[in-house]
């Protein structure tokens, strides 16, 4: 199991690393989008006559990419979640001394430490989730893809909730029959 934890603690940071190229990248995106949907607006060919309120909207979303770790870490405060996102680095968790991974006094305890072990992967896979949460959300808006707004905010608090799951674990196991 150790060799386990440490691959998937390896992909969490490799993933920890994209983060920020991909927000940077759809900040980017969606920035040009604004500025040629707003230039587009004053042409007679306006592709946004039934919505003209799409450019404004993707600007809007282009600062939320660039500050997608402020917007996650508010997200987790609203949440009580009490948890800092920094994507600027990412300290690998995993085994620190040489205690046997499901050590306990029951099956709360295992599943706990089990969590523990995977709770970078289960951060940056949260991480990813809220991203990608709002990506389809603007795809949603401009009318390419046909996701459900309410579906996009399901994903993007989930993606919120995986951020601390050891508080999140607690949560639900304080709700398991004992």
């Amino acid at each position: 199991m150790e060799g386990l934890v440490n691959f998937l603690n390896d992909i969490a940071i490799a993933g920890s690393w994209l983060l920020p190229t991909a927000c940077y990248i759809a900040a980017c995106m969606s920035f040009i989008y604004a500025v040629w949907g707003m230039w587009q607006q004053s042409q007679p060919q306006n592709p946004f006559v039934g919505k003209p309120w799409v450019p404004y909207l993707s600007l809007v979303l282009s600062g939320a990419f660039a500050a997608f770790d402020r917007i996650l870490t508010k997200s987790a405060t609203s949440a009580k979640l009490n948890v800092q996102v920094s994507l600027k680095s990412a300290s690998p968790t995993g085994y620190t001394d040489g205690t046997s991974p499901i050590a306990g006094a029951g099956p709360h305890d295992a599943i706990i430490e089990i969590v523990k072990d995977f709770s970078l992967f289960f951060e940056t896979f949260g991480a990813w989730v809220a991203f990608f949460a709002l990506l389809s959300w603007q795809g949603a808006m401009t009318g390419k893809n046909n996701r459900s707004k309410l579906g996009l905010v399901c994903q993007f608090a989930l993606g919120v909730a995986l951020l601390n799951p050891v508080k999140e674990a607690n949560w639900l196991l304080s709700y398991w029959p004992s």
